[in-house]
């Protein structure tokens, strides 16, 4: 598969390029595209980037997933431009693709985080204090920040003491009042709740995206 850097021009190059695309319509510039021309496909890449980006920014709150959703969506159109024929408003076509890519990169995540609850539970399982702060929440949107939202009072200052602050169950027992068996509870619990609000995540992007087809 092509690399979508090798097919952005950048610097003087592009300033070039756009003086001397910068008049086409997006139709002749898809018509270009659609034979191989690299610089139609730069204008439209200059023309819209930005719709994309926000788009993606808007659903997945996060510049490095909107960024990637950016590439995935470009590439696949120059991958596909034998296929544009039949595009008569390629704006609201780039806006149903960026939705999709975007829900597909929102679902990676999910499936990421759910992968990692479940390495947690297992751990938990063994005796092992969860101390090791694994789950990224700026790579990951927030979506574990979400989960932890809707866990009970008890069993998120449990979850925010032994997982984000690293304290061992002794430590955050003594700080909460409460017996280290139960603490080890209450994070059981907790991480049960997060890996079936991950789950229903999951199922519910699949249903967004079966509908957007």
């Amino acid at each position: 598969m092509q690399k979508f850097s090798k097919l952005v021009t950048g610097g003087g190059n592009l300033i070039n390029v756009m003086a001397a695309y910068g008049t086409y319509t997006d139709q002749e510039l898809i018509a270009l595209m659609r034979q191989g021309d690299e610089h139609a496909f730069n204008v439209l890449f200059e023309h819209h980037q930005q719709l994309v980006f926000s788009i993606a920014m808007k659903m997945t709150h996060s510049r490095s997933q909107a960024k990637e959703v950016v590439q995935d969506v470009f590439l696949k159109i120059w991958i596909k431009r034998g296929e544009l024929d039949g595009v008569e408003n390629f704006g609201a076509y780039l806006n149903r693709i960026a939705r999709n890519q975007s829900i597909d990169a929102l679902r990676r995540i999910a499936r990421k985080a759910l992968r990692t609850v479940e390495l947690k539970e297992e751990q938990l399982e063994n005796g092992e204090d969860l101390t090791e702060q694994t789950l990224s929440y700026h790579e990951m949107g927030g979506m574990i920040a979400q989960a932890v939202e809707t866990l009970s009072p008890q069993q998120r200052k449990v979850y925010q003491l032994c997982h984000e602050q690293g304290l061992k169950y002794e430590e955050a027992a003594n700080q909460l009042g409460l017996s280290a068996g139960t603490v080890h509870a209450h994070m059981k619990v907790a991480l049960g709740n997060i890996r079936k609000y991950l789950k229903n995540m999951d199922a519910m992007l699949v249903l967004i995206l079966l509908m957007n087809k």
